[in-house]
């Protein structure tokens, strides 16, 4: 999905279509969000990654945003609970990671979430379905 963010270097940014419609709202009430994902229904899940300080195992989030330090107080006044996110450097940069309302929680939630707005389970559709009431139930997300 495609979601419009002016604070942005790249104003027009992809996002994962079942938190796009959330992150845009977020986007429109003045939170600069500056990267975010549903993890595809893979919360809890134990997963592996590597980079330059090593090879890391931890637990996959749920849907999760990261937004500027200065929208913080605007997310809180939203509902959310933002806390800082540190990078593997152990430096944060102001940066702050919220989970957010929408997205898919297992792989089922997934598969319904798609059947439900009838979209294909596909990367990058490109597609918005703006002025659509948000459902923040996490299992009708």
């Amino acid at each position: 999905m495609l979601v419009i963010n002016p604070e942005q270097n790249n104003t027009t940014v992809r996002v994962d279509a079942c938190i796009a419609d959330e992150v845009q709202q977020l986007n429109d009430q003045g939170i600069v969000t500056l990267g975010c994902c549903c993890n595809h229904g893979t919360a809890g899940q134990n997963v592996e990654w590597e980079n330059a300080f090593g090879i890391w195992k931890s637990h996959a989030d749920p849907p999760i945003a990261l937004i500027r330090e200065n929208s913080v107080r605007a997310a809180k006044k939203l509902g959310y609970n933002p806390y800082p996110y540190y990078y593997a450097d152990g430096i944060s940069g102001g940066v702050w990671q919220m989970p957010l309302k929408t997205g898919c929680i297992t792989e089922q939630d997934c598969v319904e979430w798609h059947r439900r707005n009838n979209l294909p389970a596909e990367k990058d559709l490109g597609l918005l379905k703006r002025g659509r009431a948000l459902n923040y139930s996490p299992a009708n997300s």
